[in-house]
């Protein structure tokens, strides 16, 4: 593992939900942990649930970005490379891009648009049905998807900006076309 590598992986962010009753932390490559303090779990509306859930998930990828942008540049010693209007184009069509995961039973949906701010939906009766750990893990799952679809999206988007179709696989240059911007 190179150096840039070591030290990305032991970025390690946590944050409280607005209220301060759900806590997460953030570490290595977007490994995620969720927790609820003070038996609030059950405690919320789900509709409120997933407010709590979506402004502490932005927060700790806002957190998590800056320290990750921060490696980076002290690594690079503040290198930048030039832009062409190409490139620009790329960064903006990336910061646009939107994407959905939806945990294993459906209990969670999360929508980020480019990971830097995030809706989480709870499906009714969530908190009636699922044991808090349950719960836990449906959200992490649904996080982890997402995490997931915007890395897919971003490579298709790479793809389709520098042809680098040599080297993604076929089922990661199939859908470059339908990419979703907004």
């Amino acid at each position: 593992m190179g150096q840039l590598a070591e030290r990305l992986e032991r970025i390690h962010v946590e944050v409280a939900s607005p209220d301060g009753s759900i806590h997460a932390a953030v570490h290595g490559r977007l490994h995620m942990s969720l927790e609820f303090r003070q038996r609030s779990y059950g405690s919320y509306d789900d509709p409120a649930l997933g407010h709590q859930l979506g402004r502490l998930a932005t927060l700790a990828w806002v957190r998590y970005h800056r320290e990750y942008t921060e490696i980076e540049t002290a690594y690079l010693g503040g290198y930048e490379p030039d832009r062409d209007p190409s490139d620009r184009r790329f960064e903006q069509d990336a910061d646009e891009l939107i994407v959905t995961g939806t945990s294993p039973d459906g209990w969670v949906s999360i929508t980020s648009r480019a990971l830097a701010s995030w809706t989480v939906t709870v499906r009714s009766g969530a908190q009636r049905q699922l044991s808090q750990q349950h719960f836990i893990g449906e959200a992490l799952a649904a996080a982890a998807a997402t995490v997931s679809a915007y890395r897919s999206s971003r490579a298709r988007l790479l793809d389709q900006y520098y042809d680098l179709s040599a080297g993604l696989p076929g089922w990661r240059r199939a859908d470059s076309r339908s990419l979703e911007r907004r």
